[in-house]
């Protein structure tokens, strides 16, 4: 357990900050916890952590702020390497499992957030390019790390952290998206990567409820709604 100073800003719907919370609790780092409200008004300790871009996450050790969700994911990594390091030793495993990160980042969450925000051709194309998206995910799960659990073999890596915050979406994209989510006879790798992660100790602690997430994504989508 770390001893150092360690503070996470963050708001809790945000799968980028879910990334920081997992990567703390699987290296089982102390830390403390300050939620943001992001609207009206930023706090000032938000504002000066992160003077750039002004967002969440930041996470805070010893007095130094650390932004954007893979760039601290990594850097927790490197600070507190036990139990297990996320990023693999060996450089082209490395690349790989930066690569599902960032495809996270670019086809995941883009789609995703289109599912709950658009309308019209957009949505139907944003169903589209979401269900594209598992099925890669399936995809690599079953040449990656055949017949294992995680992108990471028997325990979770860097792809794994930063892919799992979507697992907790998954309803409100069905419930408030429209999507319909293929079931295990069609992705069995995804859906074993599911279940393990979900059985993880540490995820659990810091995963919001998939209902409360899909609350969210409806008040959401009934703000876009209604200023089309």
């Amino acid at each position: 357990m770390s001893k150092d100073s360690v503070k996470l800003l963050n708001f809790w719907p945000s799968m980028f900050g879910l990334r920081v919370h997992y990567a703390l609790d699987l290296k089982g780092v102390s830390y403390d916890y300050q939620e943001e409200r992001l609207l009206p008004n930023k706090s000032k300790e938000l504002l000066e952590a992160n003077p750039i871009y002004a967002k969440i996450p930041v996470l805070i050790h010893n007095g130094k702020p650390i932004c954007e969700s893979l760039i601290i994911v990594d850097y927790i990594d490197s600070v507190w390497p036990s139990p297990h390091k996320l990023l693999p030793e060996d450089p082209y495993e490395k690349a790989v499992a930066r690569f599902w990160a960032d495809f996270g980042d670019k086809k995941l969450f883009d789609a995703g957030s289109r599912l709950i925000r658009a309308m019209g051709e957009e949505h139907k194309k944003a169903g589209e390019d979401f269900k594209w998206a598992l099925m890669k995910i399936d995809e690599a799960l079953g040449t990656i790390a055949p017949g294992k659990p995680f992108f990471g073999g028997d325990a979770m890596n860097f792809a794994d952290v930063a892919l799992a915050p979507f697992i907790c979406c998954f309803k409100a994209y069905q419930k408030v998206g429209g999507f319909v989510l293929p079931g295990p006879e069609e992705w069995p790798n995804l859906y074993k990567w599911v279940d393990a992660v979900n059985s993880v100790d540490a995820i659990k602690i810091s995963t919001p409820s998939p209902d409360k997430v899909a609350e969210f994504a409806e008040v959401i989508r009934q703000r876009v709604i209604g200023t089309a």
